[in-house]
């Protein structure tokens, strides 16, 4: 609300906070690749003098930069939050719709890949600090346990001081735990994992809520969709291609450490960005279900379905590198096969929105989740899976299927969600996919010796989520007939 707006002091904390955050994460960026590897706490006395050596951590005491772009942070949520709920936005063109769905787009596709990196950071870092597949894990908990978080906190922030404000949060915390390459001990991963998990898990619901809005319309839940899987695969494609030419060069922590430009990016496109708010309805959002129905179609059970995808995607995302590995195929090979993978997803977009106009979300869910489910079953009751160049294709096509998934399922909950409380919504939604999540890589931990065993966990899931996916629907089938007696009552009376 603009009338609440503290004006100069306000937007100076904000700006000075974001100037903070942006140089601190430029000079851990620059420090990561120039540091003295013969500095006290180096792990061997060397001096980095190629471009070809690999990355190594540094110590907290010369890291400065990541304590100071913590003061930023704070000064901009401070700011944020003295300015108040933001005067919503007049922006409504055509033009600046398709503005805002480019930038929404790109952003949500590094933020994907962010998550999709923990995958490919995983065998590195086991190698470095030596260690065992469950304490690898607790990497993926921590960040997953960070996204949780953040779905929450962003998800009421983005009603209450406006999508902007939230906006410009994320991607600054998104930028400066990028120096997490940097740190020198599996616990300083943890921590810094876990604080980029918040940053990312608000970043995703708002994007989703952001694109949403832009587009409006009927037609807006197949666009959003579609969007949203072309941003999934070129965000999985972003994370295994600089796995497969990066990692070689400069080692696993590279892949934390490009967060950092990539980061500066999305916060200079912050301008962009409108201050909608949970007062403002920016498109025509026709009510396909009234709001007395809307409970049974956005409550418990899309968050069942939720929490199921996300056991089955992050389990899955976390440990496929690893077994594609073990499976006896190289390191560059098997990166490579999922870049494959994910550049395949980019045309399947087109598909999957018109699916979702002609079939509708729930037919379209049921039809991923259950084709999931049929393909790993007949592949690991054949046997063919044993071989490592047959296992290592059917965990990539279990990638496909699950990535595809989960790229749907938040779409689908904002398209049922009213604007009023959208970002609450989307949130809340994530947040039950994030704690999924959590459960996902621990459960599939003691399975990684065997792809075989991974691959009926998975779709053993798979089915679940069919199953889920059907019973949404028969409830919503419910919810529309109700409206229809509803209507047909209101004609009847209104005759007489």
């Amino acid at each position: 609300m603009s009338g609440n707006d503290n004006g100069p002091m306000a937007k100076l904390l904000l700006c000075f906070g974001a100037a903070i955050v942006l140089v601190c994460a430029a000079i851990g960026f620059v420090n990561a690749f120039t540091m003295d590897a013969s500095m006290p706490g180096m792990p061997m006395p060397m001096v980095r003098s190629a471009a070809s050596d690999p990355l190594m951590g540094m110590p907290l005491s010369h890291m400065p930069e990541m304590f100071v772009a913590g003061i930023g942070l704070v000064l901009v949520f401070i700011g944020a939050v003295g300015r108040g709920r933001a005067a919503s936005s007049t922006r409504s063109s055509p033009r600046s719709r398709l503005l805002i769905g480019v930038i929404g787009t790109a952003a949500l596709t590094i933020d994907i890949s962010k998550t999709s990196t923990l995958g490919f950071v995983i065998p590195g870092m086991r190698e470095e600090y030596g260690l065992t597949a469950g304490t690898a894990s607790l990497l993926a908990v921590a960040g997953l346990t960070g996204t949780a978080t953040g779905a929450v906190l962003f998800g009421i922030m983005a009603d209450r001081v406006g999508r902007r404000a939230a906006y410009l949060i994320a991607t600054l915390g998104f930028t400066a735990t990028s120096m997490c390459g940097s740190m020198p001990t599996f616990t300083g991963n943890l921590v810094m994992c876990l604080l980029m998990g918040v940053a990312v898990g608000g970043l995703a619901p708002l994007l989703i809520t952001l694109l949403t809005e832009s587009v409006g319309g009927r037609s807006r839940g197949s666009v959003v969709v579609a969007l949203s899987v072309i941003a999934t695969a070129v965000g999985y494609l972003v994370a295994a291609g600089s796995a497969l030419w990066l990692e070689p060069i400069f080692g696993w922590r590279v892949l934390w450490l490009i967060g950092a430009p990539t980061g500066l990016v999305l916060v200079l496109l912050t301008p962009l960005i409108p201050d909608w708010n949970r007062d403002r309805s920016p498109a025509a959002e026709p009510d396909v279900v009234r709001p007395q129905h809307r409970k049974a179609l956005t409550g418990g059970l899309q968050r069942a379905y939720a929490l199921l995808i996300g056991v089955l995607t992050f389990g899955l995302t976390t440990w496929v590198p690893t077994l594609a590995r073990a499976g006896g195929v190289p390191v560059e090979t098997a990166n490579l096969l999922l870049t494959v993978a994910a550049v395949v997803m980019v045309p399947c977009a087109l598909l999957f929105m018109l699916t979702y106009r002609k079939f509708g979300p729930v037919t379209m869910a049921v039809g991923l989740a259950g084709s999931t489910a049929v393909l790993l079953l007949l592949l690991t009751g054949s046997g063919a899976v044993s071989a490592g160049w047959v296992s290592a294709l059917a965990l990539v096509a279990a990638l496909f299927s699950v990535n595809t998934m989960a790229a749907v399922f938040l779409p689908i909950a904002a398209d049922l969600s009213d604007s009023a409380g959208r970002g609450r919504a989307t949130g809340t939604v994530s947040l039950y996919n994030r704690l999924g999540g959590l459960c996902g890589p621990l459960l599939l931990a003691g399975l990684v010796s065997s792809a075989s065993d991974v691959l009926l966990a998975v779709s053993v899931l798979a089915l679940l989520c069919a199953g889920a996916a059907w019973y949404i629907g028969r409830r919503q089938r419910e919810a529309r007939l109700a409206v229809d007696v509803a209507e047909t009552d209101e004609r009847e009376l209104s005759r007489q």
